[in-house]
């Protein structure tokens, strides 16, 4: 990051406190710098890194999933020299034996892909817009050709009425020109019709490309449950929907135990199969088409549940950590049985989104710390109430 001339190679003289960080040795064109001003650099990095950690773009050969796994392993290594193989020693791992080239070599390809792939969907999308604007300027045309043809029959019956003497000779020339304008009108029908149904058949095909991406956008690849933007979205109507009417609405957050040993034991396919299995559980647990589902970042789920108080809230969550516990283990090796932490948060009038999320997401970390069990509720006055059987977080 910083250069010096070139000296002619020699014997390395004894340091001189010139050459010590902050100071600026004679001939030195680099800027001075310390250590404060290296972790000011690493920090600035890290928070780079993880912002595009938190934002990843699914791609058709890397899921938006392992992106960010690989971005967060760069930041780990770039900021505190963890290694990139984890069964290297973290501690052999220095500021100067870091791969920055490799960072720079992954995040640009990252961004490369993206790219590509942005360029494909804008170049599909744009494909089939054109698709309907052509088939709406043939239909246009055809309007436009009729309207002619129609014009000029009706001038050869103005000039058939003008210039006849004879009233047979005004009927034959009315009739035969009124058969043309039938034909042509007839024509103009068939192919008007014929064109719609192209334009119905485009438009359809666009409408489906556009529901698909749209709910792609709003799904986890992982767990096929919403994401995190769709979260945000569902969040914010659920908020709207009860400054209406005042129904209930309650937040459930809920964190998977022990993915860190499953994850060091096991490997994070086994840690991946753990998040899938608690979103089936999920699925299996909130049954209402009103029950929003969605995997809130790493092994975090939430849940919106619209017309439900905390009454019923209770009794799913303890069906939820009981279904979890029954569910089969993601592999056969893994020597204990998967659990999870709930926090419950019934929204309160004149309460913010965000104090809503802390309140549900607060009731959670202490529902993992607490020894009476997987589920804690959120007071109105921020405090927290156990409940469940006692089992370990």
């Amino acid at each position: 990051m910083f250069f010096r001339k070139k000296e002619p190679e020699q014997s390395a003289p004894a340091p001189a406190p010139a050459d010590l960080p902050g100071h600026a040795a004679a001939g030195d064109f680099r800027p001075a710098h310390s250590e404060a001003d290296v972790s000011l650099l690493l920090d600035a990095l890290g928070g780079v890194l993880a912002g595009l950690a938190r934002h990843p773009v699914d791609l058709p050969h890397r899921s938006a999933e392992q992106a960010s796994r690989e971005l967060t392993a760069w930041q780990r290594h770039a900021t505190l020299g963890m290694p990139l193989d984890s069964e290297r020693d973290a501690g052999s791992v220095g500021i100067s034996h870091r791969d920055w080239s490799g960072l720079v070599r992954s995040v640009t390809e990252m961004q490369r892909d993206e790219q590509e792939s942005v360029d494909v969907l804008v170049s599909e999308l744009r494909t089939a817009l054109w698709g309907c604007v052509s088939a709406v300027h043939e239909a246009v045309r055809i309007d436009d050709s009729a309207s002619v043809e129609t014009g000029a029959q009706l001038a050869l019956v103005k000039r058939a009425v003008v210039s006849a003497s004879q009233m047979s000779t005004i009927k034959n020339e009315v009739v035969n020109a009124l058969g043309e304008i039938d034909r042509t009108l007839r024509d103009r029908r068939e192919e008007q019709t014929r064109q719609y149904r192209t334009l119905a058949t485009s438009l359809d095909s666009l409408g489906r490309q556009l529901e698909e991406a749209q709910k792609e956008s709003a799904t986890d690849p992982l767990t096929c449950v919403g994401n995190r933007k769709h979260f945000d979205v569902m969040l914010q109507r659920a908020m709207q929907m009860f400054s209406l009417g005042r129904a209930p609405v309650t937040l459930l957050m809920i964190d998977l135990n022990k993915l860190k040993i499953i994850n060091d034991s096991y490997g994070h396919t086994a840690g991946d199969a753990a998040i899938v299995t608690v979103a089936q559980a999920l699925k299996l647990v909130f049954l209402r088409q009103s029950d929003v589902i969605c995997r809130y970042g790493g092994d975090e789920f939430a849940v919106i549940l619209q017309n439900c108080d905390m009454l019923v809230a209770q009794t799913l969550a303890r069906r939820l950590t009981d279904q979890i516990r029954a569910l089969p283990a993601p592999t056969q090796s893994m020597e204990f049985a998967l659990g999870a932490s709930v926090g419950i948060a019934q929204l309160e009038i004149g309460e913010g989104l965000s104090e809503w999320i802390a309140r549900a997401d607060r009731a959670m970390y202490q529902a993992k710390r607490s020894a009476f069990g997987g589920v804690m509720l959120a007071d109105s006055g921020g405090g927290l109430a156990p409940m469940g059987q006692r089992h370990s977080a």
